[in-house]
């Protein structure tokens, strides 16, 4: 069961149609290598600084709304499926996963009361503004910014329904379908997890399940989503039947053994 099909990350699915950094910022930059950690602060200074001087010029729904379309214009400018934090900076790519993550960035500066809530293949942020509440999909440059509330609720019954779509360029490969129907919050403090998550799953679509183990292992750590649960299921089950020596299964599974439905898989080996 360990061939022939993908597991999907979060932010897989596209939708298309102060000035210092907060805490959280150097916990985004260490889940991912970068020769820019000192570059990607300075950039991110400067942004809200310059969004700061406009601040006094509009209403706090208006001022939502110039976040999300100067975090495009500057730096969201191609979308790419599970790109990591830094390459905002580096390269302009972005996906919801790390998108979403800049944009509680330069929330929590402006001090915007919001909820991240991730679903099983997708994270999207809701805000509370003095003219009501928004919705913003990063991943939706012309419609991601959402204040009619009509639309609103299509949107979330939409994010509730957890449908899997998939790329026509990958119709031929099996995908993993998660066992799971989340809609949930997730704290700013965890996205750190989900992106180490996401890792994990690359690595583990490119067989690598010591990789996978070890970046899972982290995401945990920060965030203990329901999510982890599955993915450590099909760790474990897929080293059991790996050609890794014992020890090393031995050492792969330890980690995880409190989340596996029983105790056949360990057994087997």
């Amino acid at each position: 069961m360990c061939r022939g099909f993908i597991i999907i990350l979060i932010g897989f699915i596209p939708f298309l149609g102060s000035t210092q950094p907060t805490e959280l910022l150097p916990d985004l930059l260490a889940s991912y290598p970068t020769a820019n950690a000192q570059y990607i602060p300075a950039r991110l200074n400067g942004f809200v600084s310059t969004l700061q001087g406009k601040r006094s010029k509009h209403s706090d729904q208006d001022f939502l709304k110039l976040i999300f379309r100067e975090s495009h214009r500057k730096f969201f400018k191609n979308y790419k499926p599970y790109t990591q934090f830094p390459e905002i900076f580096e390269e302009g790519n972005y996906d919801c996963l790390s998108a979403t993550s800049f944009l509680s960035l330069v929330l929590n500066q402006f001090e915007y009361d919001y909820q991240i809530i991730e679903t099983n293949y997708h994270i999207f942020i809701s805000v509370q503004t003095s003219n009501g509440p928004v919705l913003i999909e990063s991943t939706d440059r012309f419609n991601g910014f959402v204040s009619d509330p009509k639309e609103i609720e299509q949107r979330i019954t939409t994010y509730r329904a957890n449908k899997l779509s998939v790329n026509p360029s990958e119709s031929d490969k099996v995908h993993y379908r998660y066992n799971l129907n989340l809609y949930q919050l997730v704290k700013p403090e965890q996205l750190p997890g989900l992106l180490y998550f996401n890792q994990a799953v690359i690595a583990f679509n490119r067989k690598n399940l010591v990789e996978c183990a070890a970046k899972l292992d982290k995401a945990n750590k920060i965030y203990e989503s329901p999510r982890t649960v599955e993915l450590a299921t099909l760790l474990v089950k897929c080293a059991v039947e790996s050609d890794l020596n014992e020890d090393e299964k031995e050492e792969l599974v330890k980690p995880f053994v409190k989340y596996l439905r029983s105790t056949s898989v360990i057994a087997s080996r």
